[in-house]
């Protein structure tokens, strides 16, 4: 199974129903969107234009903490206008040097990082999780995901209660090593699971969070030994393979031994294709849509090897 991770944090409609129009049209079945209506719409409407009815979707949220649901802000009176931030921007969301397009933000925090001043700061924004999560699930979303890398133990409960109120398909538990020993890692997956039944979670097994820039073997060794960290444990789940994936990612699991369910791929499968969804004609330009469609078409199988 490949996963398509538009972004927890991306509400840009226009990139999302462009990017599930091409990999719709390449094969993929599953897209990860933020818990956004306009979102999920966007979704379907790039489902359909790709001829596609039987597209499954996920939908993030995350607990305080967690980067997936923070979003940059720059310091005016701080920032010296250098444009460092501007040009590292993976995601375009930064345009007159600065001034954030929220929208286009998924949390990355490389600005921040970055920023030879400290001008760029990272502010959580929350989303109404009691409205959102049944609306989602009474319009066809099956898979809901919880990212719970923070230490807010309150908010963790909290937000797990209502997904598993929702009762959806599936309920997926993304987390990573970042904060967290592989002791803490399993403690909290099995506390959280305990409520469920067998096979009715997925561990999105997250090596490190937004780091698929590259497509090498080195860049993925940490989801897969983030998986490795589940399997072992011999959960009744399914284990999902993120973070720093890309077309190596199927292989060195293999390799490995690690029986896995499925890879999601978020930050370069962006990147590979940016280049036609950017097109202001993409619509109109059947080439450019034929070649953004190849080259996904040649990740989606990768991944199902």
């Amino acid at each position: 199974m490949f996963k398509l991770v538009c972004g927890a944090g991306n509400e840009d409609t226009e990139s999302v129903k462009r990017l599930v129009y091409i990999y719709a049209s390449a094969g993929c079945k599953l897209f990860d969107l933020s818990a956004r209506k306009e979102v999920l719409t966007a979704a379907k409407e790039g489902a359909i234009l790709a001829g596609m009815d039987d597209i499954n979707y996920c939908v993030s949220i995350g607990i305080k903490g967690d980067k997936h649901i923070t979003k940059a802000k720059i310091n005016s009176s701080a920032c010296i206008k250098c444009a460092n931030c501007y040009h590292i921007c993976p995601h375009d969301a930064i345009y007159e040097s600065i001034l954030i397009d929220e929208k286009k933000c998924i949390g990355c925090g490389i600005c921040s990082n970055k920023c030879p001043v400290s001008a760029i700061r990272m502010e959580e924004k929350e989303v109404n999780y009691n409205e959102i999560l049944p609306f989602m699930v009474k319009n066809g979303v099956e898979f809901l995901e919880l990212h719970i890398m923070g230490h807010d133990k309150d908010d963790l409960v909290k937000k797990w209660k209502v997904i598993n109120e929702c009762k959806p398909k599936f309920a997926s538990i993304c987390i990573d090593r970042e904060n967290f020993g592989n002791h803490e890692v399993l403690a909290r997956i099995k506390e959280m699971i305990s409520i469920r039944e067998p096979y009715t979670t997925i561990i999105q097994a997250d090596g490190v969070p937004m780091s698929g820039g590259t497509d090498d073997y080195k860049t993925t060794l940490q989801a897969v030994a983030m998986a490795e960290v589940i399997q072992n444990a011999n959960l009744p789940v399914y284990i999902m393979l993120s973070g720093g994936t890309n077309s190596k990612t199927a292989e060195l699991a293999k390799l490995c031994g690690i029986n896995y369910w499925g890879i999601a791929i978020g930050s370069w499968a962006r990147k590979i294709v940016k280049p036609y969804i950017s097109q202001d004609d993409f619509w109109e330009n059947i080439e450019v849509k034929n070649n953004a469609i190849k080259i996904a078409k040649s990740l989606v199988e990768a991944c199902e090897m």
